[in-house]
């Protein structure tokens, strides 16, 4: 980030309408829903809405029209009503088809929507279904809509069919997320929600969210190079591959340090392969990227980004353990998986999606707090809280580590409560509720 003015992130929600007489948006729906909340109270909160009028739909919450006011339950509903207090972007993404555009009740609503009139922080990333789904109000029509692969569908859904439009929908909609989220590293004005700013045009290729690769050459490198074409290929983001990113002449070290630790680098994918462990980089690579980063804002709120491993072991191959790995989630590589370099791709930068929705929705949980607590935006393992620079330095006191979802297991918080004696843990959703 440059300058001395800090990127402020928002805590967003997500609202996801389709017309109740489209075939595929209660399926598209609930797909985004289970993408952007995986489990465990991880993700945005995500809201459907199938109907053009704020009473309607029993048992679903509706989006907010001017002047609307919500009633406030108990238990779980207040807990998400605490949550919803700190939210300052509303994220609309209508699944468009020829019943939407044609019914004039939802040519109304959306209208009334795209208007801002209620001064809510809202913006559309519309979903062009079929082609006359770009005939909706103006405000909406303007922007660059997504355009899942496959579509437009026949009119008998065959699961075969439907499931590559579904993939590809979950994949542009977290490109445009993360985009959205992560921020601008000039002025933050993406992370704003201004959907004046945040256009394509205002976007140069060199604030592209980046992903680092990862991976031995002797071994590793066919991976590698197959997941950053596809990276240039299919997708607006960016990858460091340090054969094509490091200028000859220059400082390795430096570069390699910088890269990892750069506001634009929002995920590691590494490559493992039988001779990954022996490669003093790699190591060095994963080592850095693993320790915690401190908020230069906001004391005692610490961020770590993802990491995916891609393991290309074949059978009988030994190698040793890479200690760094941690928690982190692997995918298993195979050259015959057509496939596999949008799975790993879209995969990592999801969780790069949540960590930055977490660090947004984990700030607020500082405000009031005892100095003791320290939030972080990942679920906690042994590794990473070894490097937490408030707990080397507690000396026995005690000390609350705050972290995302609704909570650990049993089984989890004995293991690391076994490690850290002095550290109680804290999920955000209790957090909250408290």
């Amino acid at each position: 980030m440059n300058g001395s003015t800090p990127v402020v992130r928002p805590v967003p929600e997500v609202y996801v309408l389709w017309h109740p007489a489209c075939a595929v948006g209660e399926m598209m729906a609930s797909r985004i829903y289970t993408w952007l909340r995986p489990g465990a109270g991880l993700g945005p909160d995500v809201f459907f809405r199938s109907a053009a009028r704020p009473d309607a739909a029993s048992g679903r919450l509706p989006l907010p029209l001017p002047g609307e006011t919500r009633p406030q339950g108990s238990g779980s509903e207040q807990r998400k009503s605490r949550r919803r207090d700190l939210v300052d972007l509303q994220i609309v993404i209508p699944l468009i088809d020829s019943n939407m555009v044609a019914d004039p009740a939802w040519q109304y609503w959306l209208r009334s929507l795209a208007s801002q009139s209620s001064g809510a922080n809202r913006v559309f990333l519309p979903v062009a279904l079929e082609p006359s789904a770009f005939n909706v109000p103006a405000q909406i029509a303007s922007q660059n809509f997504l355009r899942p692969a496959g579509l437009p569908l026949q009119s008998e859904l065959k699961p075969d069919e439907i499931e590559p439009v579904l993939r590809s929908l979950c994949k542009q909609l977290t490109e445009a997320l993360c985009s959205m989220l992560l921020g601008s590293p000039q002025d933050g004005s993406e992370a704003l929600g201004d959907s004046r700013k945040s256009s394509a045009a205002s976007r140069s290729t060199d604030t592209k969210i980046t992903l680092f690769l990862s991976h031995a050459k002797i071994d590793g490198s066919n991976p590698a190079r197959r997941i950053r074409d596809y990276i240039y290929t299919n997708t607006q983001l960016a990858a460091f591959y340090d054969e094509n990113d490091i200028p000859f002449g220059s400082g390795f070290s430096q570069i390699i340090q910088s890269v990892l630790t750069g506001t634009r680098t929002a995920a590691l994918i590494v490559v493992r392969s039988a001779a990954y462990a022996s490669r003093p980089w790699c190591r060095r690579e994963i080592s850095v990227f693993r320790r915690p980063l401190k908020d230069p804002n906001v004391p005692n709120l610490l961020r770590l980004n993802p990491i995916l491993i891609v393991d290309t072991l074949q059978g009988g191959q030994e190698t040793f353990g890479v200690p760094e790995f941690g928690n982190a989630a692997l995918v298993g590589w195979s050259d015959a998986h057509a496939g596999i370099e949008e799975q790993i791709v879209t995969l990592v930068l999801r969780d790069a999606l949540l960590r930055a929705f977490h660090s947004s929705l984990g700030r607020h949980l500082l405000k009031g707090a005892q100095s003791s607590r320290v939030v972080i935006n990942w679920v906690p393992d042994p590794t990473t809280l070894l490097l937490l620079e408030p707990l080397r330095e507690a000396h026995g006191r005690p000390i609350e580590i705050c972290y995302p979802g609704r909570g650990l297991s049993a089984l989890e918080l004995d293991i690391l409560e076994e490690y850290f004696p002095h550290v109680t843990f804290t999920s955000y959703e209790r957090a909250l509720a408290s």
